[in-house]
Formats: C-alpha cells, sequence, structure tokens
C-alpha cells in the first residue's frame, strides 16, 4: 500500500515550509510569542491569502474540501518551528465544530468569517474537575424562552484572544453523561462572560473563562438541544490526529538538530557523534519519531475509511505521542547540554510545547485507559 503524499499535498507541504522559513526563525518567533495577542495577525493575514484557512472546509462551505491527511501535512510543518497562530484551536478544532453543526442557519452566517480569518473561535470544554472526560460538563444551560441562561465556568481555553467562544453547557441529564450537552456560540466581548488570560508553558496564551446568567439565543446553538456529544467527539478525534501531526513535525527537528550538533560538538578532540553510546540514542530518537509518524498514518487512514476503530487508533496515537514526544526531547536537551533549556536555543522551546501538546485532551496515561476501555471493556 503506498503511503505517501499525492502531489497536491507535497505542493502544499513545500508552500507552507518555504513561508516559514522566510518568516519563522526562531528570533521571528520569539518576538510573535511575546505579542500582546499571543500570535502574530500579519501571518494569520497571509495564512488567509494563501488559502491555509480553507482546507479543511468542503467546498459547499467555501472551502478548499481537503481531509484530515491535508490538514496534517500543514500541521507537521508547522510543528516544525512552533508556529504559534491559532490554526489549530480556531480553524481545525472550533473551526469543524460549526462546519459540521447542524444549524444551517448559524452555519451559513459564521463559516465565510471563519474560513477568511476576520473571526477566531475557540472551544471551551475543559472544567475543573472533568479529568479530560469530554462528556464531563457541569456548566449549566437553563431555557428560557427563546433563550437559553448559561452560568458556569472553563478553563485553560485556548487563543486567548478569540472573537468567540464555543462553550459546552449541559441542558440535561447527569454531570457525566452524554446526553444533554449542548453547543452556544458567545460572543468574546459579553458582558457577562469574565475572561482572564494565562501564559501556558509553550508560552502560548490561554484564559478562564467564568459566565454567570450569560443569556445566549437559541439561534446560536450549534445542534438540537442536547444532542451535541456525537459531534465533540468526531471533530476532537480528527483534530488529535492534525495535533499530532504537530508533534511528529516537532520531534522530526529534534532528531536532525541532535543529530547535526554531534557531528559538529567536540569533546577530547572528536565529535561527540563519534561515540556509540550517543549514536545509539540518536537512533532511539529516529525510530521514535518513525513510529509514531506510522501511528500518525494509521489514524489518518481509519479516520478516512470511517473505521470503526477509529477512536481507538487516535487513542494510540495520542499516547505514543505524549510518550515518545517527551523522550525525544529530553533525549535532545541532554545532549545537547545545560544550554538546551536556555530561552536562547530552540531545544527547550520544543520540549515545552511537546509537553503541552500531551496535555491537551489529556494526556499520554489518559489515552491508555481510553484505549484499553474501548478494546477490552
Amino acid at each position: 500500500m503506498d503511503f505517501s503524499l499525492t502531489e497536491e499535498q507535497v505542493m502544499l507541504k513545500d508552500s507552507v515550509a518555504k513561508f516559514l522559513a522566510d518568516n519563522y526563525a526562531p528570533e521571528q518567533r520569539e518576538a510573535v510569542v511575546k505579542n500582546e495577542a499571543g500570535f502574530s495577525a500579519e501571518h494569520w493575514a497571509t495564512f488567509s491569502e494563501l488559502g491555509w484557512l480553507t482546507i479543511p472546509f468542503s467546498e459547499a462551505l467555501g472551502g478548499f474540501g481537503g481531509n484530515v491527511a491535508d490538514v496534517s501535512a500543514v500541521m507537521e510543518e508547522f510543528g516544525k518551528v512552533l508556529v504559534v497562530e491559532p490554526y489549530w484551536s480556531s480553524i481545525v478544532l472550533a473551526g469543524q465544530l460549526m462546519a459540521r453543526c447542524t444549524n444551517d442557519e448559524l452555519k451559513s452566517r459564521s463559516m465565510p468569517q471563519v474560513i477568511s480569518g476576520e473571526a477566531q473561535y475557540s472551544f471551551a470544554w475543559l472544567e475543573p474537575q472533568s479529568r479530560f472526560s469530554l462528556s464531563y460538563v457541569s456548566a449549566t444551560a437553563i431555557k428560557q424562552g427563546d433563550s437559553y441562561c448559561l452560568n458556569g465556568e472553563k478553563k485553560l481555553v485556548l487563543n486567548a484572544k478569540a472573537s468567540h467562544f464555543i462553550i459546552a453547557a449541559r441542558t440535561s441529564g447527569d454531570v457525566a453523561s452524554e446526553s444533554g450537552i449542548s453547543l452556544f456560540v458567545v460572543d468574546a466581548a459579553n458582558p457577562a462572560l469574565e475572561k482572564e488570560s494565562v501564559r501556558l508553558m509553550d508560552g502560548q496564551l490561554a484564559c478562564n473563562i467564568q459566565f454567570t446568567d450569560l443569556l445566549i439565543r437559541q439561534d446560536d446553538m450549534l445542534t438540537a438541544d442536547g444532542e451535541a456529544y456525537p459531534l465533540i467527539a468526531e471533530v476532537v478525534d480528527e483534530a488529535l490526529v492534525a495535533l499530532c501531526a504537530e508533534a511528529v513535525g516537532a520531534m522530526t527537528y529534534l532528531y536532525k538538530a541532535t543529530a547535526e550538533y554531534a557531528n559538529t560538538r567536540k569533546q577530547f578532540g572528536v565529535a561527540i557523534g563519534s561515540f556509540q553510546a550517543l549514536q545509539h540514542r540518536m537512533v532511539d530518537m529516529f525510530m521514535a519519531t518513525e513510529q509514531c509518524r506510522s501511528l500518525l498514518v494509521r489514524a489518518q487512514c481509519a479516520i478516512l475509511d470511517n473505521s470503526a476503530e477509529r477512536s481507538q487508533d487516535v487513542a494510540v496515537l495520542k499516547a505514543m505521542v505524549g510518550k515518545y514526544g517527551r523522550k525525544v526531547a529530553e533525549e535532545a536537551v541532554q545532549m545537547h547540554g545545560g544550554m538546551g533549556v536556555t530561552n536562547e536555543m530552540p531545544i527547550g522551546h520544543y520540549l515545552k510545547r511537546l509537553m503541552m501538546i500531551d496535555m491537551y485532551f489529556g494526556g499520554s496515561d489518559t489515552h491508555r485507559r481510553r484505549f484499553s476501555d474501548m478494546r477490552y471493556l
């Protein structure tokens, strides 16, 4: 079976790589991270001009009509330079929730702004007691006439400068039930919404939000009352594959940068890359990266084929990327020595990013348990 990229995907990767080579040197990225918004508005506008924001969306919505493999090709290149623009949170995750919702009027009203980059959406789902369970939603939405009154809080919502939040709230059912969850679009400027910005370990800007008696029109609900969980589960699985593609890109950079450093850094008069023990460790880094790449391809195929085991394949991918991503980054830091964790060296930034990717929607332990439950219970 041929797993090589199509001609269109190769062209897409090359165009992304060329732009990033010209505009995303480590010092340029550092300046962007320190920006008040946490990303570059100019880069985001360029993403839109180049058509990258259209890739995951169907042609009927004005998109490119791409699939998870196309998005992963872009995300892998992003991972090689640690792109901080909210492509994953706004386009791959929240954008797909909007694109696949059953509220056609809301979709037709909102999608042109998403695809053009004019509006940025962020999915607010994580709660203090949820332990990364998608079905644990204690935030409530009580129907009042043609509106809903929302009360609750969400933690570590990505892209603190998003113009809109897609908030998961419970309209019925037990706090951990898959039924009874609804999704609401909320303007970030709504006065009933309190927002506290926080810097994550990798320098990206997130926020905690709290809402009290927040009134939302029924027209701003993405699905029928209480029927949002299947949509959430489907979109999150695909988004995690794209996120793991970013991790594979970061791991690829790390083992290549480490091999290059080992061949130039001299100790005892010879390059340290000539020491057999370090050669073995660099081979382990390469093997770990390629294993994760293989699992990435498997998960992509499962989603494209709509396999019954797609969620299992995604869980395995996320678990292994969490485990080996950190291992590769820690090996790179150790072989670079103490300077590997300084801000002046990019290696430490990759370690922090891979640790954050591991924790999104649950770490490797969470997804190992998830796989075990799906396979054996």
